[in-house]
This record gives structure tokens, C-alpha cells and sequence, in this order.
């Protein structure tokens, strides 16, 4: 089981500054919780990956709210939880979502048409505060993660420090990071240590119970 809330929370409080209650927000930044069903996680079920709900969160208080009826339900069906790392605008991903609509209409493309603001919010990304998602897999107990954070840190980006926090997954771990050079890093980095994929617009792992 891997269960983040609480370092989601401690994530989203300092480093994304949510309010404690909606009533002190413009409701404006929120992040996303998406719930998936992943194909490896349910072998006798179809293969193909399967989103399930969204859950819009604006506040610690709507994290509160939300927490135990997600983790029922991840249990339930067998899904994963996962979050978002960038906070979003809901005064933009409208427009976008607006100017979205617009273009389908023209096109006569109503397919799937009630995603159109799920699509808008996932693609959105404020480009003064991105943060990437390094994705390290087949971690073991020998592997020098505080050497893969001093090697990032080191890694031109305008910042004193990349690393903002590390987020334990199913098979490894994921590092919050602003961006830096990533040239540099694929040049300079053993692969030969871990599989490591940098995710430049990416969830991370919330919850599961599998």
C-alpha cells in the first residue's frame, strides 16, 4: 500500500499555499485527483487503462473531505489515485476550455465533447511555477537515492536546490523537482543506477491500495 495524503498535503500547503478553507480562497488554484483503473494492477479485467473520477481541490479542507471516500474507493474497485503537482487556474483552464469548445463546434467534433475541461485542466501549466516529476522505477534497497538528489541539485535550473520533495510509488519513488538541464542530466547520469523518466506535465501517486 503507499499512501502520500499526509505529504500531499504538507507539499500543497508550503509549496502551493491552499488555503485551509475554501471560504479563504478565490477558488481560483486548485489541483487535480484523478482515480484510474490500470490494466497490470487487474489482470482478469481489459488491459487498457481506465479513468474513473476527478476530484477538483481548492483547500486542505476539500483534501479532508475527500480523503476517506477516495482511499473506499480505490480499495472498492481497485484504482490508484493520483495527483497533480501543478496547481492550476480555473480562471485560464475556462478560457481555454471556452476557446476549446469553440474549435470542436466549428469542426462538428462532439466526441466525447463533457471532457473538453478535464482535457483543458491537464494540459494547463502556469510557466512560473512548473514543476517536474522524476519517475524512478526498480528502486532498490542499495540504490544511492541521496546521490540521484545531490546529482539534480547540481543541475543548472536558476534555483538553490531542485528537489522539492520524494514521494514514495509501487515500484519506486518520485521526486518533485523544479525543472533544470536536462541535457546535462541524461549526459552525465549512470542508467546503469535505476530507470529514471523525467515527466515535464505529470501526476504523481496519491493512493493505493493493490
Amino acid at each position: 500500500m503507499t499512501d502520500n495524503f499526509e505529504k500531499y498535503k504538507e507539499f500543497i500547503t508550503l509549496y502551493g499555499s491552499l488555503p485551509v478553507d475554501n471560504e479563504k480562497s478565490n477558488l481560483d488554484k486548485y489541483y487535480v485527483i484523478e482515480l484510474m483503473r490500470r490494466g497490470k494492477d487487474n489482470p482478469d479485467m481489459p488491459a487498457a487503462n481506465y479513468h474513473f473520477k476527478n476530484y477538483y481541490i481548492y483547500s486542505l479542507k476539500d483534501l479532508d473531505k475527500y480523503e476517506q471516500e477516495i482511499k473506499d474507493i480505490c480499495k472498492l474497485l481497485r484504482l490508484r489515485a493520483y495527483c497533480s503537482v501543478n496547481y492550476k487556474l480555473m480562471s485560464q483552464v475556462a478560457l481555454d476550455t471556452l476557446a476549446e469548445s469553440a474549435r470542436r463546434i466549428a469542426n462538428h467534433d462532439y466526441k466525447k465533447f463533457y471532457s473538453v475541461f478535464d482535457s483543458a485542466s491537464g494540459k494547463f501549466v502556469d510557466k512560473g511555477n512548473h514543476l517536474w516529476v522524476v519517475d524512478v522505477d526498480n528502486v532498490g534497497e542499495n540504490f544511492p537515492i541521496g546521490i540521484l538528489k545531490a546529482y539534480i541539485n547540481n543541475m543548472e535550473s536558476g534555483y538553490d536546490e531542485n528537489v522539492i520533495c520524494t514521494l514514495p510509488t509501487k515500484s519506486g519513488i518520485h521526486l518533485i523537482t523544479h525543472p533544470f538541464n536536462l541535457q546535462k542530466f541524461n549526459e552525465g547520469f549512470n542508467k546503469a543506477l535505476a530507470t529514471v523518466e523525467i515527466k515535464k506535465n505529470h501526476l504523481t501517486l496519491l493512493y493505493e491500495n493493490l
